[in-house]
């Protein structure tokens, strides 16, 4: 009944975030129909979210532009300006002086961010109305009222590089003249296109629009927060679609003969604009022909020079030769100052210099615009499902505390995927739907997981917990995703450790006695495995099996293997008189290590299982272990082992094949770190290896000489007998030395 009862109360969490998921699923799918009134309520918070988040990564990661080969520069017509040249409007004579100016300096085109739609009075028709004046005087003057036609001046200057800016809105009056369209359909296909209407316009004097080179809208249209994040390249007015100034200033310096808009068929059947291509260059656009402003900087990336230092000759010569101008103003009485994402007060003339950029930088290889993929919407759904259903699944199984990781770590990968996607691809992807929804299943699965973390993290210290040392159950319960208990293949170091003639040793103790004697045994040797991050994997009989590098991942796991058994002989060591004092016989220990590929995992039936080891790796080790006693030392490690573990001082035991296998090996006895050696007991080891090296290269005499001088110092040692044996046997059977190989095989276990 309790496992049935938790199991449910771990389903909840699931249940509850699905359905978060799916609610989140339902929400943007809504929000992705504009026609639809409910959608776009309910897109309203989703779509501010998304805005301000557009704005953080313009601010905190402002994408880079290189310099572009041909100059973009701003006139301005600046607080300086009016000090000097007087208020604005100016006379149309003295903006006539100021494109001669620029053509004088060597410009390549100038583009107006002012729009000329009102006629100039006419100084002579001035005179002429005051009255007063007599007969020859008012001949005079109406002979010679061209000369004060200011707008005609103007008018005479403007074919040569020339672009005018003009206003398409909605403010229910027009005036001026507008330029050729870019495109001029008939009704009934002007309906289908999903290009921006606005039906009114503040077009130029005609007398100017039939002079200039060409002409462009300069019209922005913020967001609702009335901050312009994007700008529309082309608009539509009645039946016929206009370009921007800057699309149009970017078709002339290219020389190309038109602008092409590319349409693809969307929703409902009508004609969306996926791109507009100018020359060489394409710029991405969404469905309605806006493109997202590529704001290389805050106010003051371009050159500014003041209009009046143009005006009076005062620009250094070559500033402004070969550049396109964009002429506008940024004093704070003209109202042409724009809220952008990176600052408020931004010239509006700006706005159009990040574009006309951006669109001759952008030729093929290059593309310097943000934009919303085709595939966004497909994207953020497949994001959401798969984000949505691993949320739901993992956070129940994690603790509030972890699930706040994860979730943290969840919405940094979300945010750095994001913003570099928008730095090294411009892709525009939209988080708002994605952040709702991790925080919803995030608030209630560590909201619910706090009614349950106490108990689950007891029980899983009580299963863990006697097989494990404390502090990995502590590193299992902050990473559980780094344990597994499914069966994999790594490398490993495993350990047998046995008391020797235990059989013998038991015979004469009682039950209580034997039992007494091994948990005072298994204890200490026990917690010497956990204090090198070691595994228990069983005790059979007195033998104890360890392992090193699971279920957490253990670099060191040879080395920590090695200190482990020398702690063990010392604690023996310790064990004894402690024995001998309660009444208990002396024991002495054997410990086989060895390193090498093995199969690890939960393994058993359905009736029991265990989180062992299994391999050929494993089997030697307990090899190694059983011949301890066969050769007198305490530990004997393989070569693998020995390998990984070049700090510590060895003796070379023998080669030999174990057996159940083919393959000799060489196997050693660790005796301690290389620096705790004394200078005597190093001297030693090595003359004793030498000596071995010796036997092994048939070099008998010196190996035996060594050996023998050893065996004095040191009578107890069985090791030397065995090399001294073996070098009388050969003498006395020379011709076993033809096929001598120096390789011992053990005939039992």
């Amino acid at each position: 009944m309790r496992e049935q009862i938790r199991d449910s109360l771990r389903s909840v969490p699931v249940w509850v975030g699905l359905a978060m998921m799916l609610a989140v699923l339902a929400l943007h799918v809504l929000t992705l129909d504009e026609d639809s009134r409910l959608g776009r309520n309910l897109a309203q918070p989703l779509v501010r979210l998304d805005e301000l988040i557009y704005d953080w990564r313009f601010q905190w990661v402002t994408p880079k532009r290189p310099e572009s080969a041909v100059p973009v520069i701003i006139v301005d017509i600046d607080e300086q300006s009016l000090k000097q040249e007087g208020r604005w409007p100016w006379s149309r004579a003295r903006v006539a002086e100021l494109v001669t100016a620029l053509e004088r300096q060597g410009v390549r085109l100038i583009g107006f961010d002012v729009v000329f739609s009102e006629p100039e009075v006419n100084a002579a028709d001035a005179l002429l109305e005051a009255g007063n004046l007599s007969a020859g005087v008012r001949a005079e003057l109406a002979a010679s009222r061209g000369s004060f036609d200011n707008d005609a001046r103007l008018a005479r200057v403007l074919p040569a590089h020339t672009v005018l800016g003009y206003f398409l809105h909605a403010d229910g009056v027009r005036s001026g003249q507008l330029p050729q369209p870019l495109l001029d359909l008939g009704a009934e296909e002007a309906d289908g296109w999903r290009v921006l209407t606005l039906p009114d316009y503040t077009g130029n004097l005609p007398v100017l629009m039939g002079s200039a080179l060409s002409a462009g809208f300069v019209s922005t249209l913020p967001d609702r927060d009335g901050v312009i994040r994007r700008s529309p390249l082309v608009l539509m007015n009645g039946n016929r679609i206009y370009s921007a100034l800057a699309l149009e200033l970017a078709r002339l310096y290219l020389k190309a003969p038109f602008t092409e808009l590319r349409p693809v068929k969307c929703r409902g059947g009508q004609t969306c604009v996926e791109s507009i291509r100018v020359g060489d260059r394409l710029i991405r656009t969404d469905e309605h022909g806006m493109a997202l402003v590529p704001y290389k900087g805050r106010r003051g990336s371009f050159t500014y020079v003041s209009a009046t230092s143009v005006l009076r000759g005062q620009v250094p010569a070559g500033v402004l030769n070969g550049a396109i101008v964009l002429v506008g103003t940024s004093a704070l009485g003209l109202a042409d100052l724009r809220t952008t994402p990176l600052e408020t007060q931004y010239p509006g003339v700006e706005v159009h210099a990040n574009l006309l950029e951006a669109i001759l930088q952008s030729a093929p290889g290059h593309d310097y615009f943000h934009f919303s993929p085709d595939w966004e919407p497909g994207a953020t759904f497949f994001l959401l499902l798969v984000s949505g259903l691993l949320l739901a699944i993992i956070l129940p199984r994690l603790e509030p505390g972890h699930m706040l990781v994860v979730v943290v770590l969840w919405f940094s990968v979300l945010f750095i995927g994001n913003f570099a996607l928008w730095k090294f691809a411009r892709f525009d992807l939209p988080m708002a739907a994605l952040l709702l929804m991790g925080v919803l299943i995030a608030s209630f699965n560590i909201f619910f997981g706090f009614l349950r973390a106490s108990r689950q993290k007891r029980e899983i210290k009580a299963m863990f917990g006697q097989y494990v040392p404390p502090d990995h159950v502590e590193q299992m319960l902050a990473s559980p995703d780094a344990v597994s208990l499914e069966g994999e293949s790594r490398e490993m170091t495993v350990l047998f450790s046995d008391v020797r003639d235990f059989t013998t040793l038991s015979e004469g103790l009682s039950a209580q006695e034997l039992k007494q004697l091994l948990n005072r045994y298994f204890t200490p040797i026990t917690q010497i495995i956990f204090d090198h991050h070691g595994t228990i994997d069983k005790y059979v009989g007195d033998m104890v099996m360890a392992f090193w590098n699971a279920p957490l991942s253990d670099p060191a796991h040879a080395r920590h293997a090695i200190a482990a058994a020398l702690a063990m002989q010392q604690k023996v060591e310790e064990l004894k008189q402690d024995f001998t004092a309660r009444g208990l016989p002396e024991i002495n220990i054997g410990v086989g290590i060895n390193t090498g590929l093995m199969n690890v995992g939960d393994m058993g039936s359905e009736f029991r299982r265990a989180y062992t080891v299994l391999g050929d790796s494993v089997n030697l080790a307990s090899r190694l272990e059983s011949i301890t006693k066969f050769y007198g030392v305490k530990v004997l490690v393989g070569e693998a082992t020995r390998e990984q573990v070049p700090e510590y001082l060895y003796r070379c035991v023998d080669r030999l094949i174990v057996k159940g296998k083919r393959e000799p090996i060489t196997v050693y006895e660790p005796v301690c770190l290389a620096e705790d050696a004394s200078e005597s007991r190093r001297g030693r080891i090595e003359k004793y290896n030498e000596a071995v090296a010796c036997y092994f290269s048939r070099q008998w005499d010196v190996a035996d000489s060594d050996l023998r001088e050893l065996a004095a110092q040191d009578p107890e040692r069985r090791l030397y007998r065995i090399f001294i044996d073996r070098i009388e046997e050969l003498r006395r059977h020379p011709d076993l030395t033809t096929s001598w190989s120096g390789v011992y095989e053990h005939k039992s276990k």
